[in-house]
């Protein structure tokens, strides 16, 4: 359980901000998004559409404590290693692996933590929305409702990490999880927000297949229901990381999928720096949970 301390100065319980939802495609369609240069034959890059709506989003440090399990995030410290240069990739892996690896071990338990990729990202919410590219080989926060794993990619994508295990590894419980944090604090613009997954249900889910040059692969858009309720770090420094589920394969009842997004902070200062981020994804195992788990075709 993840306890923060909301300190001397006194925060805002929440903000009032719009939260990009997704719609469902015409019937008979489902959603898609091709990622890179059409290929011949395909008219459109995506049949994805949006819609806003306003949700409180509140500051975590002035709620209940969460959990990953029940609610499908926690907001944990962690030291920034003072040696990288985040602009090195290499770097990144031979150095801060291991840090979010003994986390992510301390925070869940886990007998075994597989980092198979890292995202970072340099811009704002507003940036992305008017297609400003994105630059220096980072991308841009995404600016709507998502999930990063579904019931078909969370067992799919180990299948191509670790093909000769992953029959077995299926066998345990096991989850996607990813560590989230800000490179620069405090965080003012776009900053990162989660609901609780408490609050959302299967059908909120929205299957979008996501088309790769090498590969497709496939995430949850989120579609938009009142029961919903949003969380951020209200200026969030560097040595804070959320970590969240992203898929989970156990079915008692814990939560399996965290929507996110980034959003447009209507208390931003105008002089604000671009939000600049990494992201962390690993695949977490409990080897020595003896829980059976259901096959995946």
């Amino acid at each position: 359980m993840a306890l923060f301390d909301s300190g001397t100065e006194a925060r805002k319980t929440s903000v009032d901000a719009r939260i990009t939802y997704g719609k469902a495609p015409p019937a008979g369609e489902k959603s898609y998004n091709y990622v890179y240069e059409l290929p011949k034959g395909q008219a459109k890059r995506t049949n994805f559409e949006t819609e806003d709506f306003t949700f409180p989003v509140t500051d975590v440090r002035t709620s209940q404590p969460f959990t990953l399990k029940d609610n499908g995030f926690q907001l944990e410290k962690l030291d920034q290693p003072g040696a990288v240069q985040w602009d090195v990739e290499e770097q990144i892996k031979s150095t801060y692996y291991s840090d979010v690896e003994k986390l992510l071990k301390k925070v869940t338990g886990a007998t075994r933590v597989h980092i198979f990729d890292h995202t970072l990202r340099k811009g704002t919410i507003k940036d992305q929305k008017a297609g400003v590219a994105a630059s220096g080989g980072r991308g841009k926060p995404v600016p709507r409702a998502h999930v990063d794993y579904t019931l078909k990619s969370g067992p799919g994508r180990l299948k191509e990490l670790l093909p000769n295990e992953a029959e077995s590894l299926q066998k345990t419980p096991y989850a996607v999880i990813q560590v989230w944090r800000p490179l620069r604090g405090p965080v003012q613009d776009s900053p990162l927000a989660v609901c609780d997954a408490a609050t959302t249900k299967q059908s909120d889910l929205l299957a979008t297949s996501l088309h790769f040059p090498d590969r497709t692969g496939e995430v949850y858009n989120v579609m938009h229901s009142p029961e919903h309720r949003w969380y951020y770090a209200k200026a969030m420094e560097t040595d804070e990381v959320y970590v969240f589920v992203c898929y989970d394969s156990r079915e008692d009842g814990r939560a399996r999928f965290t929507p996110h997004t980034g959003f447009d902070d209507p208390t931003c200062p105008p002089d604000a720096p671009d939000r600049e981020s990494i992201e962390i994804r690993a695949y977490a195992f409990w080897q020595n949970d003896a829980t059976s788990q259901r096959d995946v075709e």
